[in-house]
C-alpha cells in the first residue's frame, strides 16, 4: 500500500514536468498580457476539484487551453499561471472580458487566503475596484516571481478572455471601455427613439416586433456594460444572472417576429412562414427551461440550428424586388455571421472564434444589424409613402375624369331630358288638339244649327268628353310618383286556374283563321302566386293587343309562363317587326308612339304599356322589351313568388 503512494506521487511529479507552459514575464515594453498563452487550464465540467491545494495535488490535469466541450451546466474552469515582474510596477489588474462571473476566486500559491472571492450572489459593492466591468488588482512586487491560481465560471459556459494590464493601460482600457459602451448605448438609444416615433406614426405589428426587439438589444447592451449591475441592483447579484437570462431567452423570439412579420411570410413563403413558426414554438418552450436551469445552453443550441433557416431567408430575400428587402438580407446575415456564428456557434460553444472577448461579438453585430434594419425599414416606409402618394394622385385623376364623366353625362342626360319634355309636350298637344277641335266643330255646328241630328252631335261630344277625360285619368295615373299596390287587389291565385283563364279570354279576342296563338309553360310544381289577376290579366291583354294591331295581317304570338328560382316570368313574343334600341328605351314612357305622325287609325294614345309599367312595378316585379326570335317584339314581366308588401 505504501509502496502504491510512492508510485503516484512519483507520477504526478513526472506530470508536472511534462505539462508545462511559458511563464509570464512582465516588461516595462509591454503593458497588456493575453493569459491563454501563458497559463494552464483544467475543464472541471463536474466540479471536483473545489480548492486549490486539491488542484496542487494532481498537476497532471493541468494542460495549455484547449477548446471547450459545450456542456448543458454551468461548470468551473481553473487556470495557473507562473508570473515574473520584471517592472517597477507592483500592482497590476486582471480582466475577464465580462461585466460579472457567477464564480471567481483567486489565489497566490505561495500565500495563504485568497485575493478575491466572489460568486452569483456577491454584491457590487463587493467588488475590490468599482467599476462596471470586471477588474481584480494584484500585488507583485518588482523582480518577484509567483503562480497565480484561478476559479471561474462564465455566463453560458462563454470563454473568457482573461488579460493582465499595467496600471497605465488599465486606465486607458477602463476608460476606453465606459467610453465605448455609452457610445454604442447612445447610438442605440437614438435608433429605439426613432423607431419609437415611427411606431407612433405607424402603429402596425411589424414596427411593434421591431421596437421591443431594438429595446431588448439596449438592455443587452447596457447589461453586458455593466451598467445594470452598479446602477440598477447592485445588491442583488443573483437578481443580475437571471435578468441576463430573460433577455438572452427573450431576443431571439422577438428576432424572429419582426422578421416573419417584415418579410409578411405568411402571404409571400407560406412554407418558410411555417418553419418559424415552429422556430418560435421550440423558442418559447425553452424560456421556462433556462430560468429553472439558470443556463440558455439550451436556447444557444437553438440558435446554432436555426443558421440555414436564416441562410436561406437571407438568400431568398436577395430573390425578392421589394423596396429594402436586400438591405434587410445584408442585415440578417450579418446577424448570422456576428451573432449566431461568432458569438454562440464560435465563442460560446467552442471558443474557435475568440481574437476578442463574446460580448464584443454580440454588440458589434447587434449595432450593425439594428442600423440596416432601420435602414431597411426606412427604405420601405419612403416606397410605401410614394406608392401612397402616387395611388392617392391616381385615385384623384380618376375621380376627376370620373367628375369630368358624370357631368358629361348629366348634360346629355339634361339635353335628353328636355327633348323628351319637348317630345311629350308635342304628343300631349296633338292627344288633346284632336277631341278639342272635334268638341269645336260640334258646339260650333250645334250654334249655327247645321246639324241633321241634334241628338247625334251631343252624343259626339259627350263620346268625345269621356274620352278626353279618360285620357287625363290615365296621364295622372302614369305621371304620379307613387306606388299603385294600396289600390291593387292582390291574394293568392292558382297559377294554373289563372294560366287557363287568361289563355281561354286571348284564344277568343284572337282569330285563329288569321293569326296562329300558342301557350308555353314551364313550371315546377308552382301552385299559387300572390297577384291581383285582373290587373295582369291586363298588361297580357294589352301585350297581345299591341302584336295584333301592329304585327300585321299574320302574326305568330307565342305566351309563355316560366318558373324559376324567386318569380314567375311572363313573356308575350310575336313576328310582326321589330323596334329600333331607342324605341325599346321609350316603349314604356307616357305618350310614347313608333309612328311619328301620331294618326289615330293605326294606334292608340301610348298609354297602355306606361299602364303596364306601373302595374307591374306595383307588382315589386320588373318589365322589359326587346325584340323576339320570331322576328317581332317580346314582352317580358317578372312576377316575385313572395310579395314584400305588408296590407292592413
Amino acid at each position: 500500500m505504501k509502496s502504491r503512494h510512492i508510485f503516484l506521487l512519483l507520477l504526478n511529479c513526472f506530470a508536472s514536468f511534462l505539462v508545462t507552459a511559458d511563464a509570464l514575464e512582465l516588461t516595462p515594453s509591454q503593458h497588456e498580457y493575453e493569459l491563454k498563452k501563458y497559463a494552464l487550464f483544467f475543464h472541471d465540467y463536474n466540479k471536483q476539484i473545489s480548492s486549490v491545494k486539491q488542484l496542487q495535488s494532481m498537476p497532471n490535469l493541468l494542460e495549455p487551453y484547449t477548446i471547450q466541450k459545450p456542456n448543458p451546466e454551468g461548470y468551473w474552469k481553473w487556470a495557473q499561471i507562473d508570473i515574473t515582474n520584471h517592472t517597477n510596477e507592483s500592482t497590476w489588474y486582471v480582466s475577464f472580458g465580462f461585466a460579472r462571473l457567477p464564480v471567481l476566486e483567486m489565489y497566490w500559491q505561495s500565500q495563504s487566503g485568497e485575493i478575491i472571492s466572489l460568486n452569483e450572489s456577491s454584491k457590487f459593492t463587493d467588488r475590490p475596484f468599482k467599476h462596471p466591468q470586471l477588474y481584480i488588482p494584484i500585488e507583485i512586487s518588482p523582480k518577484q516571481s509567483k503562480t497565480l491560481y484561478i476559479k471561474y465560471q462564465t455566463f453560458a459556459n462563454a470563454p473568457a478572455n482573461i488579460r493582465i494590464h499595467s496600471p497605465d493601460h488599465f486606465t486607458q482600457t477602463m476608460q476606453m471601455s465606459v467610453l465605448n459602451n455609452a457610445i454604442i448605448v447612445g447610438i442605440v438609444l437614438a435608433i429605439l427613439l426613432i423607431v419609437t416615433v415611427n411606431l407612433f406614426f405607424n402603429r402596425n405589428l411589424t414596427n411593434v416586433f421591431y421596437a421591443l426587439w431594438t429595446s431588448m438589444f439596449l438592455f443587452i447592451v447596457v447589461d453586458m456594460a455593466g451598467f445594470t449591475y452598479q446602477y440598477f441592483w447592485p445588491e442583488v447579484g443573483q437578481f443580475s444572472n437571471t435578468f441576463s437570462i430573460v433577455l438572452m431567452v427573450l431576443v431571439p423570439i422577438l428576432h424572429i417576429l419582426f422578421v416573419r412579420s417584415f418579410l409578411q411570410l405568411k402571404y409571400h413563403h407560406v412554407a418558410l412562414d411555417k418553419i418559424y413558426i415552429g422556430s418560435l414554438l421550440v423558442y418559447t418552450a425553452l424560456v421556462p427551461v433556462a430560468l429553472w436551469l439558470q443556463s440558455v445552453f439550451y436556447n444557444l443550441l437553438a440558435s446554432s440550428l436555426i443558421i440555414p433557416i436564416f441562410l436561406y431567408t437571407c438568400y431568398w430575400c436577395m430573390k425578392q424586388q421589394a423596396p429594402g428587402i436586400r438591405i434587410f438580407a445584408v442585415s440578417l446575415f450579418n446577424h448570422v455571421l456576428f451573432v449566431n456564428v461568432l458569438a454562440i456557434l464560435g465563442a460560446s460553444f467552442g471558443n474557435v472564434f475568440a481574437q476578442v472577448d463574446i460580448s464584443t461579438y454580440i454588440k458589434v453585430g447587434y449595432l450593425i444589424e439594428v442600423c440596416l434594419f432601420t435602414v431597411a425599414m426606412a427604405v420601405q416606409h419612403k416606397s410605401v409613402q410614394y406608392q401612397l402618394v402616387y395611388r392617392l394622385q391616381k385615385q384623384v385623376n380618376s375621380l376627376n375624369e370620373s367628375m369630368m364623366q358624370e357631368q358629361k353625362i348629366s348634360l346629355q342626360n339634361t339635353e335628353q331630358i328636355k327633348k323628351n319634355e319637348q317630345r311629350l309636350f308635342t304628343d300631349l298637344s296633338h292627344e288633346l288638339r284632336t277631341p278639342l277641335t272635334v268638341m269645336k266643330i260640334q258646339v260650333e255646328s250645334l250654334q249655327h244649327n247645321i246639324v241633321d241630328n241634334v241628338h247625334d252631335s251631343y252624343k259626339k261630344l259627350q263620346d268625345k268628353i269621356d274620352e278626353l277625360n279618360e285620357f287625363i285619368n290615365t296621364l295622372m295615373l302614369v305621371s304620379d310618383s307613387k306606388d299603385l299596390h294600396y289600390g291593387l287587389n292582390i291574394e293568392p291565385v292558382k297559377v294554373g286556374h289563372f294560366i287557363k283563364q287568361v289563355t281561354h279570354s286571348c284564344g277568343q279576342s284572337i282569330d285563329s283563321n288569321q293569326h296562329c296563338f300558342s301557350v308555353r309553360c314551364e313550371l315546377n310544381g308552382m301552385s299559387t302566386i300572390s297577384i291581383d289577376a285582373k290587373a295582369i290579366k291586363q298588361v297580357i291583354d294589352e301585350a297581345i293587343s299591341n302584336a295584333l294591331k301592329f304585327g300585321g295581317s299574320t302574326v305568330q304570338i307565342l305566351l309563355s309562363f316560366i318558373e324559376t328560382d324567386n318569380n314567375l316570368t311572363v313573356r308575350i313574343e310575336n313576328s310582326g317587326d321589330p323596334l329600333t334600341f331607342d324605341a325599346h328605351q321609350l316603349l314604356f314612357e307616357p305618350l310614347f308612339r313608333q309612328e311619328p305622325s301620331r294618326n289615330s287609325a293605326s294606334g292608340g294614345k301610348g298609354m297602355g304599356l306606361a299602364v303596364c309599367k306601373k302595374l307591374i312595378d306595383a307588382h315589386q316585379g320588373e318589365i322589359t322589351s326587346y325584340n323576339s326570335s320570331l322576328g317581332g317584339v317580346a314582352i317580358e314581366f317578372k312576377l316575385p313568388k313572395s310579395f314584400a308588401y305588408e296590407f292592413a
